[in-house]
């Protein structure tokens, strides 16, 4: 019985140390996004990199965006970029906590987020894809996002 007064002033002493907050600075979330390595087996960091270089100017990394939404154990962190004559926009989410930390994908299964995660050449072909939506007429473009929902196929 004499061990639990030692072990409950033991960890008394130690709770700090397990109080680590869930929520990652904003520095921290953007570090643990660049190094977060995708299903394509390559940092996020790498893959923007890759993409600035081979697009000679096409795209270029503007910066990440850091947002704290209330009552949320994580961060949202986008990327956001220019790509041709488009102004910046920031299209590809992440949700990041620590803690353990952990950093997924906002949308798995939609956008230019999903080619970012399955790495180098997918992100690059979702790029030009993106380029070319660019050179149509704006009423063509429109109608083209009206019907995507219901594209049965996945051309990505």
């Amino acid at each position: 019985m004499r061990r639990a007064p030692i072990l409950l002033a033991a960890l008394l002493a130690t709770a700090p140390a397990f109080a680590e907050p869930f929520v990652p600075g904003d520095q921290r979330a953007v570090d643990l996004v660049k190094t977060h390595i995708t299903n394509g087996y390559v940092t996020v960091g790498r893959t923007i990199a890759h993409a600035e270089r081979i697009s000679r100017g096409a795209f270029a990394l503007t910066g990440y965006e850091v947002e704290q939404r209330p009552n949320e154990p994580f961060k949202h962190v986008r990327i956001c970029y220019r790509l041709g004559i488009e102004p910046p926009a920031c299209p590809v989410e992440y949700l990041v906590g620590t803690n353990p930390p952990h950093v997924e994908p906002s949308d798995r299964y939609d956008g230019i987020g999903r080619d970012l995660e399955h790495g180098p050449r997918a992100f690059l072909r979702a790029l030009a894809r993106e380029a070319a939506l660019q050179r149509q007429p704006e009423m063509l473009r429109r109608v083209q996002a009206a019907l995507d929902p219901y594209n049965p196929y996945d051309w990505r």
